[in-house]
């Protein structure tokens, strides 16, 4: 009798396993957890909202369901060598296992940008360097449909080249802007190592830096980052651009600047070069805003003290990287006449946008100062109604404290369920099954 009915439970629980987890779901099924956990079928995509299909709508990150959506942008895996097995020493001072929100050093304000590269990005790259100001750009691999940052037909690797060569930092936003806090440990791992392969694929190199999206992680994301050797990077000045209000931009940046002089306090601003009306004004805004009041902007690596070559990691090594390039300024202002890695070769991008743009071209050294490589003219294309995921889980401009900010904003990103989550549901689901047969039996 007792045999009957474990056999009887452990059925229950299987089959209530098996039609919580139904696989192969065609185009136009539903999918995803309201779907009791439906997958679709291999080449189709899980849509936020939970229908199986193909093209952006459905396959665009961070919208489309990673455990649910075979064909998912996010995961695709960039072309180039697997970074996995790469050493991870921690170097400098800046710390590990913890988010630093703060500068280390007065009178410095570091604005980024996250979710980019997009079509507004070169020209923001041309206003940085007309005002002679550096910034940081957390760069993510494929989300909003763009395409993948290092495929030559996007028009992106050349202005992740310019980045470098015109000082500015370069930092991880992840591949696919998921909220790391619903992943599980693989698909946490493949954020972070799919966009390094893809970062070393267009420089040769890739960052120590990451920016979670969301600004949200748990204990086991930081330990992660710890592990792979990662600086989490938050913020003290959240902007909300992302939200359109931009006079709420304005004015939470400028008081936020205006409560301590630059003797005394330095800043990390938030904002989105994938958004036309921050490039086309509110950076504008920022910048003269911090002239005004004295501080001098820099990346986010200077105002947390840390020398420029800590910034990234060369692949073959895993030591800082060594910058290639003699006598070409480097990030941070510097020199270098060192010769390591040699930088890729840059090509030259334009990318389009409504409104009018400059046509400065920008060329990066294939190996001096004094000799220059443009071998196409690659124009990326603007997305329709896409969705980067911007968006905070902070409900005030200011972050204070040294945890992540207050989550009473829900963010963008739809939640993609852990493997073993989804089996510890499903056992759950046919244990109480399956006690229902046991009491039935009785």
């Amino acid at each position: 009798m007792r045999s009957t009915i474990l056999s009887g439970l452990l059925a229950c629980a299987s089959l209530t396993h098996g039609l919580l987890t139904k696989r192969a779901a065609q185009s136009g099924a539903a999918c995803g957890p309201s779907a009791g956990n439906t997958v679709c079928a291999a080449g189709l995509c899980c849509s936020e909202t939970g229908v199986c299909g193909t093209g952006t709508a459905f396959c665009g990150a961070p919208g489309c369901q990673l455990s649910f959506g075979p064909a998912c942008d996010g995961n695709k895996s960039p072309t180039g060598k697997d970074t996995s097995s790469v050493a991870r020493p921690l170097f400098g001072s800046v710390p590990y296992g913890v988010d630093v929100s703060h500068c280390t050093v007065p009178g410095k304000v570091a604005i980024t940008f996250d979710d980019g590269p997009y079509i507004y990005t070169t020209d923001l790259l041309d206003i940085l360097k007309r005002n002679n100001v550096v910034a940081t750009f957390f760069v993510v691999g494929a989300n909003g449909g763009k395409g993948q940052i290092q495929d030559p037909a996007t028009g992106y690797p050349a202005i992740i080249q310019r980045m470098y060569a015109e000082g500015h930092q370069i930092g991880s936003h992840s591949w696919s802007h998921q909220d790391m806090s619903t992943l599980n440990a693989q698909q946490r791992h493949d954020q972070l190592i799919k966009n390094e392969i893809a970062l070393v694929d267009i420089l040769g190199f890739f960052p120590t830096y990451f920016r979670p999206p969301y600004t949200r992680w748990n204990a086991d994301t930081l330990t992660d980052l710890k592990n792979l050797g990662y600086h989490v990077l938050n913020y003290d000045i959240d902007t909300r651009d992302w939200q359109g209000d931009y006079t709420y931009a304005q004015n939470t940046y400028s008081s936020i600047l205006a409560q301590r002089g630059p003797g005394t306090s330095s800043w990390i601003a938030l904002s989105h070069d994938i958004l036309d009306k921050t490039v086309h004004g509110f950076v504008q805004y920022m910048i003269d805003q911090a002239k005004k009041q004295g501080y001098q902007l820099v990346t986010v690596g200077e105002c947390l003290g840390d020398p420029p070559a800590n910034w990234y990691r060369d692949p073959n090594s895993g030591q800082p990287f060594v910058a290639a390039k003699q006598g070409v300024a480097q990030p941070g202002g510097s020199t270098s006449t060192s010769s390591s890695v040699p930088p890729k070769t840059s090509i030259v991008a334009t990318p389009t946008s409504t409104s009018t743009r400059s046509s400065t071209k920008t060329s990066s050294s294939s190996s001096s100062s004094s000799s220059s490589s443009s071998t196409s003219l690659v124009t990326p294309t603007a997305v329709a109604t896409p969705n980067f995921g911007a968006g905070t889980g902070n409900s005030t401009g200011l972050v204070s404290g040294s945890g992540p900010a207050a989550a009473t904003a829900a963010p963008a990103a739809t939640k993609s369920p852990s493997a073993a989550g989804h089996l510890t549901h499903n056992y759950v689901l046919g244990l109480v099954l399956g006690l229902s047969a046991f009491a039935f039996l009785l």
